[in-house]
């Protein structure tokens, strides 16, 4: 029986419990039963498999072999039942088991829409199934007992009651109802997930996961000994670096699972404490399911947690499989809890996976779809369109990295704002400083923003504003708003309710005080700041910095520290979203001490990732190279800081850093002659005609995961995966490649018939890098090109395009 509500229409298993569901690229195969809860027993993305139309039990068919031993799609650690394995605290749980199904409903978008398609399956665990034996749920002492005896009559009686067509689940004795929710936009091989949570009655959980895979390695004929796991490490001016190794060398060790059945408590794990949310580690993973038969990559799946506050991630061993476990915060590792009942609901954050056939390249170009498709529906939810197809197109100035660090003054701004017009940028950012009128105080003096009274003369920051105006640029401030100096006025004007507090006092991080956004007082502070930059000044553009960092969160109006922060960072995205309602137009870059959060929570809805704070130009190369696992290339801040004293090849390097992403200008452009004004000119004019082709194409590493390390990188642009065959055949790629010592050429894979011809530094021009001779290409076979170096006394680089066909140039 088919049946809708509110717009959707209901999914019902067939005879043998299952049900399939997706958009017509990624497939997901579900499994209920009367004494287990709903498991994903397959799942396909783009290239796996032919998928179908979900509500047809054979669909199983489109999605490959079940899956043995699934996972459940859902975990939910309480307090008084906790889980089923001492070793397994977050994977086994006692609640997530005792769920049964109780109905599926799915809503699909229509054509251009960016509204997504939606699962929503619910299911349910009365109390008797929960409750240790004879003893009340809110007894905290009561130990957990195996219910696996309790009466289930109730579970019956709400599918009887689903299976009559009843929409609203009535629970006659209350009982923990569990939603977990699946989006799809059209067209892509990705999946956006979270979990609702509710009971009537006091239920204290503990941790709640967003995304339970269960990786469907029986189909794709993968085993975990062959597999490969991918992760990102981060610390500040050493962002983006990417690691790979055998699932076998790391922590998922080999047990042998016949002398020892059972889950493994082998696990990889990652996590993040506080509000850098990418500080330490990369909130995102990918795993590389390889078949032992033939040692070729059968498919990958990446994932990535999209939050700035606390999370978790692991990759754990099944009796068989794998499974990809996400959360947000948790009690484990980050204190948080909470108390359902009496109208406390909870929403877990949302974690997006994506999946393809292939390598671990696949899963990253088909992310980079997610991502865009995330940036594209919060615009619309916001009402920003226009201003979002406009922005993307931006080139800006700032007056911050290896230039002024921090200290503008009239003096040295007004011949920058003229340099920084000749390159033809579009936004001029006035960096940190800007407020300071006691020589150095701006650390812990920040918090009133309002503009300094003695470093821009007669000026003033409104002369200043308007003189970047009169040169064809756009005002931008680096602004810090979640912060307030101990040293501030601001800290004795506002109430401790605007602060985050612990034990009783305020948090204080290296002399500054966290706003806590929860609070009205905190939000009006910070709203009134930008509203006044912007009319007063005609800032459209600001710099969002986050330097300091609340550690586990506010135990002030929270069940838990942990639950403070959390409630803290969602209130600070509302805030965002507020901000973007009233202010369509401004440009904002996210920034916390250079990448230290860039999460998909915030950049969602932001314009700009910086990518690092990383002055020396060698280094940040390693950092661009790496940078397309993580961020959108269109949303990759890469400074570009070439100076008049650098040599030919360091300019070229630094700049070919950013000319792929987001070229993020910097340096003493006024300084520069008139070859390497040329130089930073052409950089632009390559970067406008890239942004121009960014939407249809994806990262590339043609020469495999780059080494931070490495003497060679070498990391491009291509065609993405949902691009018509024929339209890409005609769609340029592009690769930036660095040599920073070593050999004198690299050997990457490229196809066979593309003309590959340097684009950066312009071989038509070479007065503008006179000592930077062009590389060489020579195709060694028919899938392998060897590019040289030109100068190996000195590190170098150069930008390529690979075009398909063009009579002109010769294919080589």
């Amino acid at each position: 029986m088919v049946y809708q509500r509110d717009g959707m229409t209901a999914v019902a298993p067939a005879t043998d419990g299952r049900f399939t569901w997706g958009n017509g690229v990624v497939s997901m195969a579900f499994a209920t039963a009367a004494d287990e809860p709903v498991r994903l027993v397959g799942v396909t993305g783009r290239g796996m498999a032919a998928s179908g139309e979900s509500g047809a039990a054979d669909e199983i068919d489109a999605v490959g072999a079940a899956q043995r031993d699934p996972r459940p799609i859902v975990e939910v650690h309480a307090a008084n039942t906790g889980s089923n394995d001492n070793r397994l605290a977050l994977i086994a749980t006692v609640a997530g088991a005792r769920l049964r199904f109780v109905e599926a409903w799915e809503s699909r978008s229509a054509d251009g829409s960016v509204e997504p398609y939606r699962l929503y399956i619910t299911q349910y665990a009365p109390y008797n199934r929960l409750r240790p034996a004879g003893r009340p749920m809110g007894d905290v002492d009561s130990p957990v007992v195996d219910c696996s005896d309790a009466d289930t009559d109730s579970d019956a009686a709400v599918r009887d009651r689903h299976t009559d067509g009843e929409a609203v689940l009535r629970d006659t004795d209350g009982g923990l109802v569990v939603t977990s929710v699946f989006e799809a936009y059209p067209g892509l091989s990705a999946v956006r997930t979270y979990t609702m949570v509710h009971s009537a009655q006091p239920f204290p959980i503990e941790a709640v996961s967003s995304l339970n895979l269960t990786l469907p390695m029986d189909a794709g004929k993968a085993t975990v000994d062959a597999s490969l796991l991918y992760w990102g490490d981060s610390a500040w001016a050493v962002e983006n670096d990417w690691h790979c190794a055998p699932l076998r060398s790391t922590a998922v060790r080999d047990r042998n699972q016949t002398i020892n059945p059972g889950e493994s408590s082998s696990r990889f794990a990652l996590s993040s404490a506080s509000t850098w949310s990418t500080g330490v580690h990369q909130p995102a993973g990918i795993v590389e399911a390889v078949s032992q038969a033939d040692a070729e990559p059968s498919f990958s799946v990446m994932w990535q947690i999209e939050h700035n506050g606390a999370w978790e991630w692991e990759v754990g061993e099944n009796d068989p499989g794998l499974h990809v476990t996400a959360f947000g915060p948790e009690y484990q590792d980050h204190h948080w809890e909470t108390a359902l009942g009496e109208g406390n609901d909870f929403t877990s954050v949302p974690v997006s996976f994506a999946l393809a056939a292939g390598d671990w390249q696949q899963a990253v170009a088909e992310m980079t779809l997610q991502r865009r498709a995330l940036r594209r529906a919060k615009a619309a939810e916001l009402g920003r369109e226009s201003a979002f197809t406009h922005t993307q197109g931006l080139v800006v100035y700032n007056d911050y990295m290896n230039t002024l660090f921090g200290d503008p003054r009239l003096d040295k701004e007004l011949p920058l704002i003229e340099g920084a017009a000749k390159t033809g940028a579009d936004v001029f950012c006035i960096d940190a400083g800007w407020y300071d009128s006691t020589e150095g105080g701006w650390w812990d003096m920040v918090g009133e923003w309002e503009p300094s009274t003695n470093r821009f003369g007669d000026f003033g920051l409104a002369g200043l504003a308007q003189t970047i105006r009169d040169h064809g640029m756009g005002l931008g401030l680096w602004l810090e708003p979640e912060v307030i100096g101990v040293k501030s006025p601001l800290a004795h004007t506002l109430p401790d309710e605007a602060f985050f507090t612990r034990h009783g006092v305020r948090v204080c991080d290296s002399g500054r005080y966290l706003l806590d956004f929860r609070s009205a007082a905190a939000r009006d502070h910070v709203s009134r700041t930008v509203d006044r930059l912007i009319d007063e000044f005609g800032a459209v553009f600001f710099k969002f910095d986050y330097n300091t960092v609340p550690g586990t969160g506010t135990d002030r109006d929270a069940e838990s520290v942990g639950g403070g922060l959390l409630a803290h960072c969602r209130a600070y995205l509302d805030w965002l979203d507020d901000l973007r309602r009233r202010h369509p137009d401004v440009m904002i870059e996210n920034c916390g001490s250079g990448a230290m959060r860039a999460d998909y929570a915030q950049l969602s809805r932001l314009d700009l990732q910086s990518t690092s704070d990383q002055c020396d130009p060698l280094i940040y190369a390693a950092i661009a190279a790496g940078a397309g696992l993580t961020i959108l290339p269109e949303q990759q801040g890469n400074w570009g800081y070439a100076q008049q004293e650098m040599d030919d090849e360091t300019a070229v390097l630094t700049l070919a850093a950013g000319v792929l992403g987001r070229l993020y200008l910097s340096g003493f452009i006024n300084r520069m002659d008139e070859s390497r004004l040329g130089l930073v000119r052409d950089a632009v004019a390559l970067h406008r005609r890239v942004l121009d082709e960014q939407q249809r194409l994806v990262p590339w590493w043609p020469a495999g995961l780059p080494a931070f390390d490495g003497d060679w990188l070498v990391s491009g642009l291509l065609a993405a995966p949902n691009e018509r065959r024929d339209a890409a055949d005609d769609i340029a790629s592009y690769l930036t490649v660095w040599r920073r010592g070593g050999e004198p050429f690299v050997d990457i894979a490229l196809p066979q018939g593309r003309v590959v011809r340097q684009i950066f530094p312009n071989p038509e021009r070479p007065e503008h890098a006179p000592d930077a001779a062009p590389w060489t290409v020579e195709r060694l076979d028919a899938h392998v090109v060897r590019i040289h170096a030109s100068d190996i006394a000195r590190p170098s680089a150069r930008i390529f395009a690979v075009m398909p066909k063009y009579p002109k140039y010769c294919a080589i």
